[in-house]
């Protein structure tokens, strides 16, 4: 199959022929999904406006500190600081004395390949009425660590190594509390969990394994970094 599209495309190119009207609209919605979250051609981005950079989200522009931006579409604080990614004039930079991983704290946006359900709270519940749950307990009255047994999850993936932390006391975007899993095999990265920040756009978070037990409180700083954005 590859190579006879190869073959169409060589063709096309030597003998200058035209596209089918079908190929030009597969090409045109191909387009339309890489664009989505990234500065293409013909963009006009918002008016540049002093310590705000430019986010392209699901075709939307949006402004955000830019302190904390980190590529097209992500944005970086470092913890237990709350210090912004590129730091705080003035102040020790927590990243030049640890490794980035060590204590990076990364959020990642975008309105594609967003994950099927089930997450989060979703997942907790499910393994309760599976009687997936291994074991659980309340580290303090903020925070539930929970292990699952070694199963295979609603989406065929193997949950293994990982303890789920709830923010008991919390409401995520979906009203229910924020969940975090930490694999803590993985020394140097390994904690993450991703949520619907709005109805089309997914934050992703990415965390070192050892802050985990600072569930909680990330969240919190998560949900305000977010709230930094603002649309142009």
């Amino acid at each position: 199959m590859r190579s006879v599209q190869y073959s169409c495309l060589f063709a096309l190119l030597l003998m200058g022929c035209e596209p089918s009207e079908q190929q030009r609209s597969q090409w045109a919605e191909e387009k339309r999904i890489e664009c989505l979250d990234k500065v293409c051609d013909g963009d006009k981005p918002p008016p540049a406006q002093s310590g705000k950079t430019a986010i392209k989200l699901n075709g939307q522009w949006y402004l955000a500190p830019s302190e904390y931006v980190a590529g097209f579409s992500g944005l970086v604080f470092y913890w237990p600081s709350k210090t912004p990614l590129i730091g705080v004039p003035g102040q020790a930079h927590p990243a030049s004395q640890e490794d980035f991983y060590n204590v990076a704290i990364e959020i990642f946006l975008r309105s594609k390949n967003i994950p099927p359900e089930p997450h989060g709270y979703r997942l907790v519940e499910i393994a309760e009425a599976k009687g997936w749950i291994a074991d659980r307990k309340m580290l303090r009255p903020e925070l539930e660590a929970i292990t699952m047994k070694h199963v295979v999850g609603p989406n065929g993936q193997y949950i293994d190594h990982v303890t789920y932390y709830v923010a008991t006391k919390l409401k995520g975007t979906d009203g229910s509390p924020p969940v975090a899993g930490c694999n803590h095999a993985d020394p140097r990265n390994g904690g993450g969990t991703g949520f619907m920040w709005r109805s089309d756009i997914w934050a992703g978070v990415r965390m070192n394994q050892k802050h985990c037990a600072d569930w909680p409180e990330i969240f919190q700083e998560v949900t305000r970094v977010l709230q930094l954005l603002k649309k142009a």
